[in-house]
């Protein structure tokens, strides 16, 4: 069981919702031009860690941008 962890607050232009998983280095990514989401893998356990520390400060967007693409890439919903 993957266990993934939403940040309290989410606010970007560009992302609609993002769920994070230290504990597999996954992060599930709905963004708010199109309704699919995306499970991005292989991401940096200690970008994700920062997400939570820098909650308030952290843009999604660039998080993403930074972190998720160019990873493995699968759509899920």
């Amino acid at each position: 069981i993957t266990m993934f962890f939403k940040p309290n607050t989410i606010e970007s232009s560009t992302v609609r919702n993002i769920l994070l998983s230290p504990s597999t280095n996954q992060v599930m990514v709905q963004f708010k031009n199109n309704a699919k989401t995306y499970l991005y893998e292989n991401v940096a356990y200690d970008a994700i860690v920062d997400v939570f520390l820098s909650e308030g400060e952290q843009s999604f967007g660039k998080f993403v941008n930074a972190y998720c693409k160019g990873n493995l890439t699968t759509v899920v919903g």
